[in-house]
């Protein structure tokens, strides 16, 4: 056993300031020489805290597992119906690859009444302002109007705006 798994009076690394220090104790409570903040503590009890990590120092890039991807449990609703629920807000997409090799992007949608849905489309003109939003930085998108034409019952040239 070392002595930072033991008695707790050696070299160690402070969770606060990251250096290697030996800590000082102050009455039941070790303290960090260089940044003076706790490191371990006796409780009444006869427990001993230690600190392994304080909760509010995280990288600001962190960020948690749900907001990565789209909702996959969410409503799908084809062009038409997304056309029906304008004006929008685009949450969040993610990029994917079709069964036949095609990239097409999910895109996790809000409208005005605060409905969450799920739009799939491979449609290039989405595509593109979608991919200008990523260089931009853009994290949501606000769609005033989506516009299409029927093709033998199918939506071609899907646009937004």
């Amino acid at each position: 056993m070392s002595e930072e798994e033991g008695l707790g009076f050696g070299e160690r690394r402070c969770p606060h300031c990251f250096r290697n220090i030996i800590p000082e104790r102050q009455g039941n409570a070790l303290i960090c020489p260089s940044c003076h903040e706790v490191i371990e503590e006796r409780l009444q009890s006869g427990k001993i805290v230690r600190i392994e990590r304080p909760a509010d120092v995280y990288d600001a890039d962190v960020v948690s597992a749900e907001e990565l991807g789209v909702d996959d449990e969410l409503e799908v609703v084809s062009v038409e119906e997304a056309a029906a629920r304008v004006p929008f807000t685009i949450e969040r997409w993610e990029w994917r690859e079709s069964q036949f090799g095609k990239e097409y992007a999910a895109i996790e949608c809000s409208d005005g009444q605060g409905r969450r849905f799920l739009w799939n489309t491979s449609a290039w003109r989405v595509l593109r302002k979608l991919r200008a939003a990523e260089r931009k930085g853009v994290q949501r998108i606000r769609v005033a109007k989506i516009t299409y034409d029927m093709q033998a019952g199918r939506p071609m040239n899907i646009r937004i705006k």
